[in-house]
């Protein structure tokens, strides 16, 4: 659950007068500065002390390179010490890399059972992913409706990704049921997605269940393009080249081709192969242009491998045995280039950073309590009388009955209560006081 900030600057008055915890929020000053050694230095200490929040996230700098070289098997063992504990989102993460072998012995089935238990906890990624677990029968039996029954679990927390799953799974319906993909599509596409989008512009262009609108498909693709989705480039350069009741803009979709091309779109490397052969929007250059088909020749994409082949013939007149051994070459240096490429993005989603949303309140209740003096002991995940008191006292300090319960309200307040104090700590004054 996304954490609101709750406005409490009256109530702030009667928080105790100790400065922050250094160590935690000194860690996330590192990290934001690129100091990730910084970071880790900074949060080794509680986390080899029982601390889940800070042994998840010192996972993740771990698992995603930031200390150097990717150290899956290190991120492993604390992804293990905070999963044990019942975090979460460990859980979910060591599930993701068990179920994929990284690091350790693949095992779909204790992949599953961590999935399983991070799901029933509430944690949205989780269920996300026990979803796509039985839509694909990936340690457990085929069964789609289970499926849809966690997407939609995971899409009422407001996760993006289970939002478009639901759509897609509506689509796939068809009939009247189809009408609802679109608003599925763009609830996840409005909260970023970018594979949302493009599969609403998609749906424009196409007029499936809508008036066919170019410019709203368009539109679309645009927002998934600029998120570098290489499938919505290719999407919006064939409208700017094509389209009917839009500007022709050869040249930006001759950008938009090379952009594609380079993601590892198949009909994105054909496409700027053809804008390279013909000098539609861009320089000629025959040897480029073979050197593209080539790598759509021996590309996954069948369809646009033959698509390839054949143009590829017919450019073969213009090209001497010199220029041929060129585009060879320069094939050869353009795979790597394509693969880096198409991994940077793929990182980028997979790898989240530290953050508080880990599927449990106490643990987040505990960190801010520890921030803003209140708790002493290791934010471990367990109410036990220390944290419960803890939470009183600050609970009688801003005003609220105080009962103790750990829940994602308190959790909001104290977060503001931590951003807050934070900022006065800082010299920093709100504008609108």
């Amino acid at each position: 659950m996304a954490h609101r900030f709750i406005p409490v600057l009256v109530l702030l008055a009667a928080l105790v007068a100790s400065p922050l915890r250094a160590d935690y929020l000194e860690g996330w000053a590192a990290l934001e500065a690129g100091d990730a050694e910084g970071a880790r230095a900074a949060w080794i200490g509680d986390a080899r002390n029982g601390d889940v929040d800070l042994q998840f996230a010192i996972g993740l700098l771990y698992e995603s390179g930031q200390l150097g070289e990717i150290d899956r098997i290190t991120a492993l063992d604390w992804y293990r010490a905070a999963a044990s504990r019942g975090l979460a989102a460990a859980q979910t993460r060591l599930a993701r890399m068990i179920a994929a072998g990284e690091g350790v012995e693949a095992d779909p089935e204790l992949a599953t059972d961590l999935l399983m238990k991070a799901a029933e906890a509430g944690y949205g990624p989780a269920q996300y992913n026990l979803a796509i677990a039985y839509e694909r029968a990936e340690g457990v039996p085929l069964d789609p409706d289970l499926a849809a029954l966690w997407y939609q679990r995971a899409a009422a927390q407001g996760l993006p990704e289970a939002t478009y799953a639901m759509g897609r799974l509506a689509m796939n319906a068809g009939g009247s049921v189809a009408a609802d993909a679109m608003a599925w599509y763009r609830a996840a596409a409005e909260a970023g997605l970018a594979e949302a989008a493009n599969n609403l512009g998609l749906v424009y262009e196409r007029g499936q269940g809508v008036g066919r609108d170019v410019a709203a498909a368009a539109m679309w693709y645009r927002r998934a393009a600029d998120q570098g989705l290489a499938v919505a480039q290719n999407n919006l350069g064939q409208l700017l080249q094509y389209g009917e009741g839009l500007t022709h803009d050869p040249v930006a979709a001759a950008v938009l081709y090379k952009q594609a091309a380079f993601g590892g779109n198949a009909f994105g490397q054909v496409n700027y192969a053809q804008a390279l052969a013909n000098g539609i929007g861009v320089e000629p250059d025959a040897v480029e242009s073979y050197a593209w088909l080539l790598l759509a020749r021996v590309g996954d994409n069948a369809e646009a491998s033959a698509i390839a082949s054949e143009y590829a013939v017919r450019l073969q007149p213009r090209l001497d045995q010199a220029m041929r051994h060129a585009a060879i070459a320069r094939a050869t240096a353009l795979r790597p280039e394509v693969a880096a490429s198409m991994a940077r993005r793929q990182n980028a989603q997979r790898m989240p950073v530290p953050t508080e949303e880990l599927g449990s309140p106490i643990v987040a209740a505990q960190r801010y309590l520890k921030v803003l003096g209140y708790l002493q002991g290791t934010v471990d995940g367990i109410a036990g009388p220390g944290t419960v008191a803890a939470a009183s006292r600050f609970q009688s300090d801003v005003g609220l009955p105080r009962d103790g319960r750990i829940d994602d309200l308190l959790v909001d307040v104290l977060v503001t209560a931590a951003h807050e104090k934070s900022m006065k700590q800082e010299g920093v004054v709100d504008a609108g006081n």
